[in-house]
């Protein structure tokens, strides 16, 4: 079993590869992965793709003369993952942003991306 910090990094993993290839969660087996033997990936991802609109609307609100489809492919669904586990989880959102911060300092293009993750979350927290 893999713990939360490994899903989530699995889910942003899928997420990116999807948008990466123009793919939609529907195309899950063009994709190499092995995630069809996890069940708590898959039903994040059907949460996350179910409650996509609202959570772009909401980070978009947060957007601070940008927009969604300004922001690299790698910031867009760490947004993602974490605004949808602060509107629609039970995982507390310190937790939530930090990993945010975590995967965005790993993974985006940018060094300084996770302040900017920070930013935009604080403001989702502060919002909703």
């Amino acid at each position: 079993m893999k713990n939360k910090s490994e899903i989530r990094e699995k889910v942003f993993k899928i997420l990116f590869q999807l948008e990466n290839k123009d793919l939609y969660l529907n195309d899950l087996s063009e994709l190499d992965n092995d995630i069809f033997s996890d069940d708590i990936i898959i039903e994040t991802l059907k949460d996350i793709k179910n409650n996509l609109k609202e959570v772009d609307l909401i980070i978009n609100k947060n957007l601070r003369e940008w927009t969604l489809s300004r922001l690299s492919k790698m910031d867009r669904q760490i947004l993602r993952i974490a605004t949808y586990e602060i509107l629609f989880t039970d995982i507390p959102y310190k937790v939530s942003i930090n990993e945010a911060l975590e995967i965005s300092k790993k993974y985006s293009e940018k060094d300084d991306s996770y302040k900017f993750i920070n930013g935009v979350l604080r403001g989702v927290l502060q919002n909703t």
